[in-house]
This record gives structure tokens, sequence and C-alpha cells, in this order.
């Protein structure tokens, strides 16, 4: 009876699953073995209490959560190769792990990712986490985060709420940072600003009188607030008009999208503005080079962030231009030598959760350097002396936070790139007159549609 009684008392209770509607099964089982295995780059026979437990949560089998595993794996791998970390007299590796939160899913079923997260934190006992995409989803799962009190840094969910919450309840929701992307509201005011200089640019470059604009984004939590702010601005205060706004369900199909762009071209819109997380954006550039309509499109696309997009669209994504975290320019002394390490290991480019993971990697190596400790609150109170009197270079950009821990915005700490994509399916980071980013950055002009007889809509 006392052998059975410690071999129950050994067993650890580690993840709530849902099965059918309803249905919770709690389950027993011995508590995740870290090893070599989950540190790249470290050396072989390592015991677990040689390695740093970091987590990956978010949609691991859609772009978005690969991205954010593959950017902490690079990370790790960087650190673990250099030597890893010496904390109090021992030397550390980095070791990575991930759960998938299925929040890439259209059918998006919450509960899937408070599983994932219960799952990452009571069986593989990590000790630090980072990834997130979908709002919705991650308003879900990081209460368990915040119960358990793991320092998280998210990278990929905009929502400004993530870092309101800090504000409004410091004692809770100390443990989240976002060092990727920025925050809606500042995302918002960057495209703004990049659509100011382009209303003026083509007004000055056209003989067209370029004021109309048109708005199309995903039925999502994430776009609410943009939206407001750039019908506020672009519509209200600056005065230009509004010709047509498209809220789409996420699950729209290609006739659909279709149906779409004829709206905003038979509607004379002039530059289109999408705000586009999922598969959306090949729908549309589908669309625009079908219709080539009387309009650009500037704004938001994650999709159309990688390479693979050209040949997804058969070129049609040609003379979009999308926001993007990182391209081929020097945001700091780390983005080209990040940029081609991570094509070198994975063979494309990365998305922009791969930027911001690889660098929550190196902001939690500083934090456990610079403090010496893994505790909790310590490593929290590090990290918010990351600030603009105290950068870190990230390859994403200068990293500082700001008092709610969001990423501070502007440049040159953290700030959006625009990028186009352009004859050969190469890309160009072009100018944005100096508003968002020096032009010291840009790579190459921006560039008007070459299909014959095109013009912007009267």
């Amino acid at each position: 009876m006392e052998s059975l009684t410690k071999r129950i008392l050994a067993i650890v209770l580690i993840a709530v699953i849902g099965i059918g509607v309803g249905v919770t099964v709690w389950m027993f089982v011995a508590p995740y073995a870290w090893s070599s295995a989950d540190a790249p780059g470290a050396p072989a026979g390592l015991t677990e209490d040689q390695i740093i437990r970091i987590g990956v949560l978010g949609g691991t089998t859609d772009i978005q959560g690969e991205g954010a595993v593959e950017g902490a794996l690079l990370a790790a791998k960087e650190v673990n190769e250099a030597g890893g970390i010496i904390v109090d007299g021992k030397r550390y590796y980095i070791g990575i792990t991930s759960e998938d939160t299925d929040e890439s899913n259209p059918n998006l079923d919450v509960t899937k990712g408070v599983a994932a997260a219960e799952r990452i934190i009571n069986y593989k006992r990590v000790q630090f986490l980072t990834g997130g995409f979908r709002s919705e989803a991650l308003l879900a799962y990081q209460e368990v985060i915040m119960d358990a009190k793991i320092p998280f840094l998210g990278t990929g969910a905009s929502t400004d709420i993530f870092c309101q919450n800090v504000l409004d309840n410091y004692a809770r929701y100390k443990y989240f940072f976002r060092n990727m992307p920025i925050n809606s509201t500042s995302l918002a005011g960057e495209i703004l600003k990049c659509l100011l200089f382009y209303f003026g640019y083509l007004n000055a470059t056209n003989p067209e009188n370029i004021h109309k604009f048109g708005l199309l984004y995903e039925d999502l939590t994430w776009t609410s607030g943009m939206v407001a702010f750039l019908k506020g601005y672009l519509g209200g205060i600056y005065g230009y008009t509004l010709t047509t706004e498209i809220a789409y369900p996420i699950t729209t199909t290609q006739t659909q999208m279709d149906g779409y762009m004829s709206q905003l071209d038979g509607n004379n819109t002039q530059i289109l503005i999408p705000l586009i997380s999922a598969q959306g954006g090949i729908l549309m550039m589908n669309s625009y080079d079908t219709v080539k309509p009387g309009f650009v499109v500037i704004g938001i696309d994650v999709q159309a962030q990688l390479e693979t997009q050209w040949d997804d669209t058969n070129g049609a994504v040609i003379y979009e231009t999308i926001l993007q975290s990182l391209y081929e320019t020097d945001k700091t002394a780390k983005s080209i030598p990040f940029w081609n390490a991570f094509k070198a290991e994975y063979g494309h480019e990365p998305l922009y959760t791969a930027v911001g993971s690889y660098d929550a990697i190196n902001f939690f190596v500083y934090a456990i350097n610079e403090s010496q400790s893994f505790n909790a609150d310590t490593i929290v109170t590090t990290l918010e002396t990351i600030t603009t009197a105290n950068p870190l270079a990230g390859a994403g950009g200068l990293g500082a936070f700001t008092g709610s821990h969001d990423v501070q915005e502007g440049y040159p700490f953290g700030y959006t790139l625009f990028v186009q994509w352009q004859t050969g399916a190469t890309k160009a980071v072009v100018s944005t007159g100096g508003l968002v980013y020096s032009d010291t950055i840009v790579t190459g002009p921006y560039q008007l549609p070459a299909w014959p007889g095109w013009s912007f809509n009267a």
C-alpha cells in the first residue's frame, strides 16, 4: 500500500482535455521530462535542472503559430551554441516547447487554447511563455497564465486591452508584456501617417483628385478599434471620403470576395485599406488581379508578408503595399543577421510572429542574465527596466516597454515597415515621407499598377 501511495503521489495532474461537447476528462501522467532534445544547439546529455524551460503558445499548424515556434527555436539555438547562460555560477541552456491553441481556426473554440495553456504550465512546467495571435483566444488563455504568475511576452495579438489590463490591475496582469506587434491604436496611427503621405504624393504625381478610401476588414475584435480610428481621422479630421466599408466573416469565399471588390471599385474607391490577418488576403488579391480596379491597396495583410504569397496568388499580389515588421533592411544591427540566419535555418522568410518570438527569447535571456534569477517577479521587474532610456536592440527594432508593458511605438523603437510587392516577385520597403521611419532604410520606390489603361477611379 505504501508503494502504491508513493506512486500515486508522484503522478501530477496536468491537463484538462475537452472531448465532445462540454465533456471534460482529467488525466494523470508523469510530468514531461526535459532533455537536450528540447534545447537546440545545446550539448547532449543535459539534465532537466540545466534547462531554462520556455513555452510557445499559438496555432502551431498555421503560419502564425509556426512562425512563433521557429523564431523561438532559432534564438534558443544561437544562445545555446554560444554557451548558454550562467546564473549564480551554474551554466544553463534554453529549452523550447510548444502547444497548439488552434487559434487560427476560423471556427474558434477558446477551450482548446485554455487546455493548451494548462498543459504547457502544469505538465511541461514552463518558467516563461511567449506567443499568442488571435485576440479572442488569447483573452481566454491569458487568464490561465496570469493565475500561474508566469511571465508572458506576447508576440502576435495587437488588441490594446492586453496592456490596458496591466494598468487596470497591475498585481494580476504584470506578468504580461507585448513586444510584437505594436498595439492596434498605434498600428492605425502608422497606417494613417503612411496614407496621409500617399494621398499627398499621389495627388502631386497624378492628375486625379485622390481623396477617396475604402475599408475591407475581418469582422473580429482586433480590427474594431483600428476601423474607428481610421474613420475618425481620415474621414473626419482630414476630410477624405469613405466610399465603402466592408466587415467580412473570415469564412468568406472567393465569390463573396469578388463581390466586395466589385463593390469597392463601383463606388470609385481610390485607396483600399485592408485589415486582414488570415486567408482573406489571398482572396482579395485574386479578385484585385481579376477586376484590376481603379485603386491601390495599402494596409494589413499578414499572409502577404511571406514570399509564398506570390505563388499562392500566381502573382496577383503585385502592387499590394503591406505592413511588415521586418524586411531586408537595417532596423537595427541585428535585423539583417537574423533575417539571413532565419532563411538559412528554415528556407523561407520570417513572419512577424517569428521576429517577435526571436526577440522575446532574447529579452528573457537579458532579464535572467541581468537579475541572475529565475523568479517571476524579479524577471518582471527587470523587463520593466527595458525602456527608451535603456533600450534593447532586437531584430524587429530597438526594444523598449511602456508603463503598461506595451512595446514603445515610434521610430527608432517599435514601428512597422511599409513593403510593396513589385514586378518579378520582389518586394521593396517604400517611403513614408519620414512620417513613420527614416528614408535611410527605404529600399525602392513606390510603384503604381502598370496594367494597360490603368488609372485611378475618378
